[in-house]
């Protein structure tokens, strides 16, 4: 009887080491994948690998007017080097670092994205907040309803 009592304590054994090897696997396969996009507000404020600096400064005083250098010009943008006027949907072409880039304005902020949907970071703040993805550094210089003013830098 001892012998059939340790091949199955041993049986037991090797099943609690392949479910110890599987089970972190598979959590980890789980967590990899994505249904559906995440929004880009609530994708910006979980995003760790995205660098932000302080604060830059003030928006534009309220009654200023509310003009960027490049207008509403995206393709300024392709360079990397811009300040558009931009609103939600918008696909701002990027080549700066950061890749193409959509759009959200809301609540006072303006939210930027990897338009491919990927798993790249996204960022968002209010007037006067930078960020750096890459090479690329956006600033938020100012939001105005349901529309914001964005400045592409390289690094």
């Amino acid at each position: 009887m001892q012998g059939l009592s340790g091949r199955l304590r041993s049986s037991v054994m090797v099943d609690r080491r392949r479910c110890l090897v599987l089970v972190p696997v598979a959590l980890f396969a789980a967590g990899c994948a994505t249904a559906a996009p995440t929004p880009i507000f609530a994708a910006a404020s979980s995003t760790p690998s995205v660098e932000s600096a302080p604060m830059l400064g003030a928006a534009a005083p309220s009654g200023a007017p509310f003009v960027a250098a490049d207008g509403r010009d995206l393709r300024a943008c392709a360079d990397g080097e811009c300040e558009v006027l931009v609103r939600t949907g918008d696909q701002i072409p990027n080549d700066g670092g950061a890749g193409p880039l959509s759009v959200a304005v809301q609540a006072g902020k303006v939210g930027l994205a990897p338009a491919s949907g990927g798993m790249g970071a996204a960022v968002s703040g209010p007037p006067g907040m930078a960020h750096q993805i890459n090479r690329q550094v956006i600033v938020v210089v100012a939001v105005q309803g349901d529309e914001g003013i964005v400045r592409l830098s390289r690094k």
